[in-house]
């Protein structure tokens, strides 16, 4: 099991723009905390696992172009399942307030 790269490629006051590539298989971002709301707009799509703080699991399929929300103070681990690579951008929106 491989580490997901992060890529950061623009953080100011009001966001931070990070891209995220899992090249196989068990790839993960290992266990995490949003900070802030934030977007993930699909580059390739694909199969993740998704293990929340409490230790429930769940599959999502991310389909390419097709951005979805998620919330701040989110806590998980993501991992690839996929027999192809996954690369997905994050936008965290640091200025935002909760709804």
């Amino acid at each position: 099991m491989g580490r997901a790269e992060a890529a950061l490629f623009h953080e100011d006051d009001q966001v931070r723009v990070t891209r995220w590539s899992f090249a196989a298989a068990g790839d993960t971002t290992g266990e995490h905390e949003h900070e802030y709301e934030y977007i993930v707009v699909p580059v390739t799509g694909g199969d993740l696992r998704v293990v929340g703080a409490d230790g429930l699991s769940g599959r999502m399929e991310q389909h390419a172009g097709q951005p979805y929300a998620g919330t701040a103070r989110t806590h998980h681990t993501v991992t690839s399942e996929g027999d192809r690579p996954i690369v997905f951008v994050e936008i965290e929106l640091k200025s935002a307030t909760s709804c």
